[in-house]
């Protein structure tokens, strides 16, 4: 799923672009259709002519709404930016163009909106003058398409570059850490508390419990929409409506975070690099107070300076920022600088630590780390390890929502270091970090991912449902063949069983020693239970001269016959014998006894005992030498060592 923001200058034609784009109207307040302008974020979506969907977020142009805004862009994977071709570059033009900068969103089209309003000239005069203004920015060489929202001159050609552009763009990351920085919350009659933003790092699915940051609410997701469409999970990058349990309007607001328990800390001081752009109105001195953005939140914060002494436009340093309240960041994130008077974008940047210490300025130690720091974010580097899925030649895969996957092996410590490139107590240390969260799993030595393990579960659990369904009197599915369907090694199979078992997910059946569901328990029909019914009263009625394997199946089925051997109801002996459970036993016992008050049994003296002929002692004089019960001396037998 991919999320695309408008921006551009107070009346270029954004709303209008959206609601011909996608047949919705994303002024939703009353307030913006009386003053013809979009005050708040609207929300709108599409389907390309290729059939993929994708969210739209208009975001307001007017200066006075430049903090919605920001609230809007924050989750986007690309930008339309809209000019208006009878009016050219404007000051909004310039400030959503210098936050998208900011923001690293390098995917856009300029969308040239007006265009029956001036003749072809002065539209390739305000082309030129666009095409030079973006090329020191992320949307340098951006498409530019002209249109009319009217005449729809031009809107074929935006549809068929917008699904280029999304066509070659980067899967969002699913990174098992799931948040929705919230930028809408309202309540429906029936429904309660519902919150609105775009979803980063993971996937939410309905039922599961979450936490509102930063105050810590504890709810739980009653349901999830995506484009009006109920669904179960959500993915990386989707517009997500999420209504939750128990938790009031009045409690929650713009900015609020939804995430996993215990995934997520809130913090009032970070890390950060920054860049100051080159038309700032001026130079940033040490602890200015500024208004700090980052996805859907707003926090007042002072900004200290750790390596200038004064950061001057155009130039960019390193800074710790304390917020004035709490907000829930991560490493990575991107964010917006504005001096609140008067009220104007000055840079923006990076996010390198979320929970640092207090740090003296002009420390060369600090300065160093901070540079590590930003280069590669170790906890990004050791989930990289951990998802090696790439199919390799010849290696069996397994499917799972769309992935292929190279089995589901989990990774040693050594070979985490190994492709993480990190020393190995850094990766011990991000490990068990990474572990705190929820964001891998160890089983035994092996660690894994926590999207693989949870796809592990997903995969056994439909393995057998799959197998009860197919085979509803077999016991289960055979720990071998789970092992090759999963394409584990034989260590790691029996570490995952363990904890599969102690979980509660699966069972060993108690008779085969194979995997089953704990509920699941093999069942005959009504006529089923009928036919063994008389097997059983015929073999107690002749329990030492009963029907062999091939006779027996003819009368219940090799299914039934089957179960009956997994339950152990019945023994199966060489050359298809059968044998009662209970008569197999008795049998042993009265051989057994034999022999200990006689000293030795021959096989004439063993068919007497029992009152059986050849065809069935035999076979369970073999069976009690297999078990050691017996030893055979000759043509007779004495006890054994397990007698």
């Amino acid at each position: 799923m991919s999320c695309i923001g408008t921006a551009g200058h107070i009346d270029h034609g954004k709303s209008t672009l959206v609601k011909v784009l996608t047949g919705i109207d994303p002024d939703r307040l009353a307030e913006e259709k009386e003053r013809g302008m979009t005050i708040d974020l609207g929300f709108a979506w599409l389907k390309l002519p290729g059939g993929r969907e994708v969210s739209i977020v208009d975001v307001p142009g007017h200066e006075s709404f430049i903090k919605n805004m920001l609230a809007g862009v924050g989750g986007i994977d690309a930008a339309l930016l809209v000019i208006a071709a009878d009016e050219g570059i404007m000051p909004q033009t310039r400030e959503h163009l210098a936050i998208l900068d900011l923001l690293h969103v390098r995917r856009g089209i300029v969308v040239l909106t007006k265009a029956d309003l001036v003749d072809e000239e002065w539209l390739e005069l305000v082309r030129e003058e666009v095409t030079e203004y973006l090329l020191p920015t992320t949307l340098a060489h951006a498409p530019i398409v002209s249109v009319s929202a009217y005449t729809m001159q031009g809107i074929p050609e935006l549809l068929a570059q917008l699904e280029q552009m999304l066509d070659t763009s980067d899967e969002r990351q699913n990174i098992a850490r799931p948040r929705l920085p919230v930028d809408r919350v309202f309540t429906l009659t029936g429904f309660g508390t519902i919150v609105t933003g775009t979803l980063l790092d993971g996937t939410f699915k309905t039922g599961q419990e979450v936490e509102i940051l930063p105050q810590g609410l504890k709810t739980r997701i009653r349901s999830l929409q995506t484009h009006q469409h109920k669904l179960d999970v959500t993915q990386p990058g989707s517009r997500v409506a999420m209504n939750l349990a128990s938790v009031s309007r009045a409690d929650l607001t713009r900015g609020d975070v939804v995430a996993l328990p215990g995934q997520l800390r809130p913090t009032m001081l970070v890390d950060a690099h920054i860049q100051l752009l080159a038309d700032a109105p001026r130079s940033l001195a040490h602890n200015t107070q500024v208004d700090f953005y980052s996805g859907s939140q707003e926090v007042p914060a002072r900004v200290r300076l750790l390596d200038v002494e004064e950061l001057q436009p155009g130039q960019s340093a390193w800074v710790q920022l304390r917020l004035s309240r709490p907000a829930v960041l991560a490493r990575r994130d991107r964010f917006i600088v504005r001096i609140p008077s008067p009220s104007t974008t000055i840079g923006g940047g990076a996010i390198v630590d979320v929970q640092p210490r207090y740090h003296r300025r002009f420390q060369t130690a600090i300065l160093d780390r901070l540079a590590t720091l930003e280069q590669g974010v170790p906890e990004e580097l050791v989930l990289a390890a951990l998802d090696r899925r790439t199919r390799m030649a010849g290696t069996p895969t397994s499917v799972i929502k769309g992935q292929s996957v190279k089995g589901f092996n989990g990774y040693e410590l050594t070979e985490v270091v190994k492709q993480s490139n990190l020393a190995q107590d850094v990766t011990q240390q991000t490990l068990e970090t990474l572990l705190q969260e929820g964001r891998v799993r160890r089983i035994g030595t092996t660690w894994f991912t926590q999207s693989v393990w949870d796809a592990v579960v997903e995969e056994t659990v439909r393995l057998l449902n799959e197998q009860h369904r197919q085979y509803p009197l077999r016991s289960g599915l055979s720990k071998e063949e789970w092992r090759t369907r999963l394409n584990l090694s034989s260590r790691a199979a029996a570490e995952i069983f363990a904890t599969l078992q102690a979980e509660g997910i699966v069972a060993e059946a108690t008779t085969s020693g194979s995997i089953r569901l704990p509920e699941f328990v093999p069942r005959f029909n009504k006529a089923q239970q009928q036919q063994v019914e008389q097997l059983l009263l015929r073999f107690r009625e002749s329990p030492y001269t009963t029907p062999g394997r091939g006779e027996t199946e003819t009368l219940v089925g090799p299914e039934v016959l089957n179960a009956l051997i997994e339950q152990g109801q019945f023994v199966k002996l060489g050359d298809g014998v059968l044998f009662l459970h209970e008569t197999y036993v008795e049998a042993i016992a009265k051989l057994v006894q034999f022999i200990r008050e006689h000293g030795t049994m021959t096989v004439s003296e063993a068919r007497d005992v029992l009152g059986a002929t050849r065809k069935y002692i035999l076979p369970l004089l073999e069976h009690m030498d297999t078990l050691k019960i017996t030893r055979r001396i000759g043509d007779e037998r004495v006890l054994g060592i397990q007698a």
